[in-house]
């Protein structure tokens, strides 16, 4: 299993597009990138690019709730979008999915 991402910035909005698995053995990757992105610059909005991922576990949803609450502290937003049909489940199995893709303002 692999994970990669790229990283655009437009204005003040950062997007990240991971692709791939994210799991157990990925985890690490996405909580770094994020935890860059979330620390590491001055930005109002960041968006993570869910359609190329393939899987998502529940220690990659650990990583986006941790990340989005860490981009709330820091007073930006953090939300998912196009996310796949299997991701889309597991968020809703999870009932993440208005938290996560921003229906709900929920911290």
């Amino acid at each position: 299993m692999s994970l990669e991402y790229r990283i655009e910035r437009d204005g003040d909005t950062i997007t990240v597009a991971p692709e791939g698995d994210i799991s157990l053995e990925t985890v690490d990757a996405l909580r770094d990138v994020l935890r860059g992105v979330v620390d590491g610059t001055d930005i109002a909005h960041i968006e993570v690019d869910m359609r190329a991922v393939t899987f998502l576990d529940s220690s990659g949803i650990g990583v986006l709730v941790a990340a989005r609450k860490a981009a709330v502290a820091r007073g930006a937003t953090l939300v998912l979008r196009e996310p796949t049909a299997m991701v889309r489940m597991v968020l809703e199995i999870a009932h993440l999915d208005g938290i996560l893709m921003g229906d709900t303002a929920v911290n």
